[in-house]
């Protein structure tokens, strides 16, 4: 028997016996149904700020590299990496902060932190709510807690609370600057599709490959901001780099930065599965530097534009997430992650957690902001037949994808927002290893390798983001 396998046994009986407790001591949470906010006015204003987020290397400490390998420790830089913060309104005393963190993401604990920080500042005044978006970048600073020095294939908590300290601190900082740097002006959205930019290993019939770029353009023809979207993973410097990088997001804002003068606020899309096209082969940095290339000429190719309405309207909803993974909930028993169990009768674990979405349009364009790593067919569809799926299994056990739910088929998503989730694999393309689930990933009929599901909260997540999505639909509009 593979040692594994015994390791795989006793944890599972950990964490079913944690989740009994969990079911003994705490009550199903209470999920209030949220309305819409509406944000109107004369026209937009916007303010960016950003803040050079660096840890530091003088101080002896260790500082562990995000989203390969556990225990991989940080010995140079590549690049610096930022907070970014926007603030929008529509001409009123009512606004919306949104920041852009480069980092591979973080928890909604550490979320709704930064959030209470914000709403905390003197500075700030009329702040209606709070999206904080991740680059997702792997070769950035452990925010999560996922990559401290492993224990039998089980990772240690890799965060640094200096580091963390100091990135929510800049996040105040970057939100309160901004909020002052507030101009009045004009908002275009456009988008492009980038053929061939995007790459997958899991068999996806369309890859969605459009950037879109919303334009601020102020009254005073001072610096523009663009808001940026993109569905590949900043991944490419790989398992064997050590060095810190906000991969091609950085490359990319600085040549936008270099040819227009705009400052550029970027998050990624559904981006489960989905990569950046290799561009360079055998040359890691390179190939990063010409992802970030092909990006920023594709968004200042943008011509076909419309001019949105000063209107702003978003519903922020709570639901329940059913927590499947084993492997996770150990990590979060050793309090490596953040995380608040609630008793669930249906998950393997029987527990669940609570995260959240956001609907929001500006103009008429809808943004939907997801926890995780969602699978693009999971958004846009379509999804593999019975003959070609991994499963054998055909789409109908699926649910609907969240474009044809919104009645949009250009909907935006911006992924790793407000929380971490994992991957959201649709339930017929969903394959686990028999003897080592959540563990070690294991190879499909097609012997192709699955290994999102290892970081996946489980077979069910499509479901409970999809039914969570059709109430807010239902009450958005």
């Amino acid at each position: 028997m593979d040692p594994l396998d015994i390791v795989m046994k006793g944890i599972i009986k950990i964490t079913r016996n944690y989740g009994k407790k969990v079911q003994k001591k705490e009550k199903e949470p209470v999920i209030e149904k949220n309305a819409p906010v509406l944000l109107q006015g004369g026209g937009y204003r916007v303010g960016f700020a950003r803040k050079e987020t660096m840890p530091n290397v003088k101080s002896g400490r260790t500082f562990y590299i995000a989203g390969h390998g556990s225990g991989h420790v940080m010995d140079g830089i590549i690049s610096p990496v930022y907070v970014h913060s926007a603030w929008i309104d529509c001409g009123s005393d009512e606004g919306i902060i949104w920041l852009s963190v480069d980092s591979i993401g973080m928890t909604r604990i550490e979320i709704n932190q930064i959030r209470r920080m914000i709403m905390d500042s003197p500075v700030i005044k009329g702040c209606k709510f709070i999206i904080v978006s991740c680059t997702h970048s792997h070769s950035g600073i452990d925010t999560l807690g996922y990559w401290g020095k492993p224990f039998l294939s089980i990772p240690a908590d890799g965060k640094d609370k200096e580091y963390m300290d100091l990135l929510m601190e800049n996040a105040v900082k970057a939100s309160e600057e901004a909020y002052l740097n507030r101009k009045s002006g004009k908002l275009y959205y456009g988008n492009i599709l980038i053929k061939d930019g995007l790459r997958t290993k899991r068999a996806f019939i369309d890859k969605h490959e459009y950037l879109s770029r919303f334009r601020f353009a102020p009254d005073d023809n001072s610096a523009e901001t663009w808001f940026l979207n993109w569905g590949g993973h900043p991944n490419t410097l790989g398992g064997d780099n050590r060095k810190l990088s906000g991969e091609y997001p950085y490359f990319m804002r600085e040549i936008i930065s270099e040819k227009t003068g705009a400052n550029v606020h970027f998050g990624i899309g559904a981006i489960g599965g989905m990569d950046c096209a290799e561009l360079v082969e055998n040359n890691p940095l390179e190939c990063v530097k010409a992802q970030g290339k092909m990006v920023a000429e594709g968004a200042m190719s943008i011509t076909d534009e419309i001019e949105l309405e000063p209107k702003i309207k978003y519903l922020n909803q709570e639901f329940v997430y059913p927590v499947d993974n084993y492997v996770l909930t150990l990590l979060a028993l050793r309090h490596t992650m953040s995380f608040k169990a609630y008793p669930c009768k249906e998950s393997l674990t029987g527990i669940s957690m609570v995260t959240e979405m956001t609907y929001m349009s500006i103009g008429d364009k809808k943004i939907l902001f997801l926890p995780g790593e969602s699978f693009m067919p999971t958004v846009y569809g379509p999804y593999m037949d019975a003959e070609h799926s991994t499963t054998g299994k055909g789409p109908e056990i699926n649910p609907a994808p969240l474009a044809e739910i919104a009645g949009e088929s250009d909907l935006i998503v911006y992924g790793e927002t407000n929380d971490m989730t994992g991957y959201v694999v649709p339930p017929n393309d969903f394959v686990l290893n028999p003897t080592q689930p959540f563990l070690n990933g294991v190879h499909d009929r097609f012997d192709d390798n699955h290994y999102h599901e290892t970081n996946s909260m489980g077979i069910n997540s499509q479901k409970a983001i999809a039914d969570a999505f059709a109430g807010v639909v239902e009450r958005f509009d």
